[in-house]
């Protein structure tokens, strides 16, 4: 018998204590089980498990002959486990192939905890490589899935729970943050989850009182067990970032959802509508998107994006100069100009003016486009909500929630110490194209009207400047909300600073205040039920049960892979500029004026 430590021959194995001596403790037999498990795959034999209850744990080499033998029993009055005997030499020659028995699921979900932990996009294909290069043992493709789904279960709960957990949830999103909207619906007898909507008081805030009126819809598939689709509402902060302001899951992408969605909206807002300017929204006006915001928000403007405008365009007419063409078209300011564009285009093509009525310039033409897009032309939000779910699928709603709150409160705290650092009165955006107007404006010849209007003279036009209405004929000042060289040159003129001409949504106060409000965080879920019980001297009056959706993720491999805006259909080796939108150069060294 030997109570020597067993010795590790292979230095590139992780290091993992391999010792057994006469004596030694386990605080249950299930960390005694494990413990052996572990060590019979790092020494490369195969354990035979001889007995093991709620008193006793043997366990002996599987090799015939072998002296390898191990007994450890409960010690009186406590669950922990000490061994009692042991024979720690092996005469066989233990495992020659990768394949081992005791590298099962469990020990697979084990080992890869950790990193899921860090990481739970960690793949299967990159978990069995993992396991064959640390722990030299070589695992099915479908043991590392059914080992990462394990110890998913174990990290984050189960989908179901996560279900069930929802109005708990909701519950606390209100107490930790008063002044929140967090609601749960669920569907049918079985109570089978149908809706979620969330909008953190701090995002509410911070979109009344100082962000722009300008909203994104859009939405995402969800790939998880259950399937489902993400919608959300985003407006853009001053320094043209996005802000989220209302966030929902449903079973399933509907017109009937989108109803739904847009009505939580519109009680969302509804206390403050009066003091709103009007909105503008945008979207890829799907039909149960258009038909929601007319009936919710009947006042706003409701405009297309542009990504799939043109790309229409694009694959329809497969010719680059019609598409360039038809962003100069896009951004043209005043009618003239849009004319003339539209004049280009149905020279080289008469079949330009069926398309235009599938996609009236109405919805989406800045020359006859009625909203204010502060030059968003396409949605930003459809990236965002990707991103998300591409994260967030594999795991339970709650932690799903979790991850977009976490996110949303990285952002907040990093955007409101950016904030307090700017000394400027405009946010860095709006001061870069303040500063290149200005720079502009030296060239144009001013003759002043009255004290309010100019007249701005350049070799190419004369412009109309109005000061205090903030009005220019160019059209770009009251489109963008800043100040454009013509009105420079007028401000100028007249030693006004062109930077105090700016819409308020541009100044660095506004930023800061849009940020003001924290995010405060979620108790995790382990003490909901108690702090429920507290608070209601009691059983928790939230006893509704709310059970998966119907709808589950077919069987088979699962896809991984998230649909991305990158992947939509573009034509193969054409550079398009992602600042102009036009072919056939890039960003960095586009020239033209936005």
């Amino acid at each position: 018998m030997a109570d020597h430590a067993l010795m590790v021959a292979d230095t590139s194995q992780p290091l993992v204590d391999l010792s057994l001596v006469i004596g030694q403790e386990f605080p249950d037999v299930e960390t005694c089980r494990r413990t052996l498990k572990d060590i019979a795959i790092a020494l490369h034999f195969d354990l035979r498990i001889v007995k093991s209850d709620r008193s006793r744990f043997i366990a002996k080499c599987s090799k015939e002959g072998c002296p390898w033998r191990v007994h450890a029993a409960k010690c009186p009055g406590v669950p922990t486990f000490s061994i009692r005997t042991l024979h720690g030499e092996h005469t066989c020659e233990g495992v020659h192939d990768l394949h081992h028995q005791q590298a099962s699921v469990g020990w697979v979900a084990r080992s890869v905890e950790a990193r899921i932990r860090d990481n739970p996009q960690y793949k299967p294909k990159e978990i069995l490589q993992d396991i064959r290069d640390q722990h030299g043992v070589a695992v099915s493709y479908m043991q590392a899935w059914r080992g990462k789904e394990r110890s998913m279960a174990a990290l984050h709960g189960t989908f179901e729970e996560g279900y069930r957990l929802l109005p708990a949830y909701c519950e606390h999103i209100r107490k930790t943050n008063p002044g929140s909207v967090a609601s749960v619906f669920a569907t049918g007898q079985e109570n089978c989850f149908q809706r979620l909507f969330i909008s953190y008081r701090a995002s509410i805030y911070g979109f009344i009182t100082a962000c722009r009126p300008l909203l994104e819809l859009d939405k995402a598939e969800l790939k998880g067990k259950y399937l489902g689709a993400l919608l959300c509402a985003a407006a853009v902060d001053a320094d043209d970032a996005l802000f989220p302001l209302a966030i929902a899951i449903v079973d399933v992408e509907s017109d009937e959802n989108w109803m739904w969605f847009m009505s939580e909206l519109r009680k969302l807002l509804g206390v403050n509508t009066e003091n709103m300017p009007r909105l503008t929204i945008l979207s890829e006006r799907q039909r149960g998107i258009v038909d929601a915001v007319e009936t919710h928000f009947p006042s706003a403007l409701h405009g297309f994006c542009l990504r799939y405008v043109s790309e229409n365009f694009r694959d329809t007419f497969k010719s680059t100069k019609l598409v360039n063409i038809f962003w100069n078209a896009v951004y043209a300011l005043t009618n003239v100009d849009f004319e003339s564009k539209i004049a280009e285009m149905i020279e080289i093509s008469q079949e330009v003016i069926q398309w235009f009525q599938l996609f009236p310039p109405q919805l989406w033409a800045v020359a006859h486009f009625e909203g204010v897009r502060y030059g968003h032309f396409t949605l930003g939000v459809t990236e965002m909500l990707y991103n998300w779910a591409l994260e967030c699928h594999e795991l339970p709603v709650v932690q799903m929630m979790e991850h977009i709150r976490n996110q949303l409160t990285t952002w907040f705290n990093n955007r409101r110490e950016l904030g307090m650092r700017w000394t400027s009165i405009l946010v860095p955006s709006a001061e870069k194209r303040i500063s290149e107007a200005i720079a502009d404006a030296h060239c144009y010849q001013v003759l002043r009207a009255n004290e309010v209007e100019f007249e701005i003279v350049s070799t190419e036009r004369t412009n109309i400047v109005d000061i205090r209405s903030r009005v220019c004929s160019c059209r770009h000042w009251q489109l963008y909300g800043l100040p454009c060289a013509h009105a420079a040159a007028a401000l100028i003129s007249c030693g006004q600073n062109a930077h105090l001409f700016a819409e308020p949504c541009f100044t660095v106060g506004s930023y800061r205040e849009t940020y003001s409000q924290m995010i405060h965080p979620i108790p995790d879920k382990s003490v909901w039920k108690e702090l429920d019980e507290g608070a209601n001297g009691g059983a928790s009056k939230l006893d509704i049960t709310i059970r998966p959706p119907k709808i589950r993720r077919p069987p088979g491999r699962p896809k991984k892979k998230v649909l991305r805006v990158e992947n939509l259909k573009r034509p193969k080796r054409v550079v398009q500029c992602g600042r102009c939108h036009l072919l056939g150069h890039s960003q960095k060294k586009c020239t033209m004026p936005i």
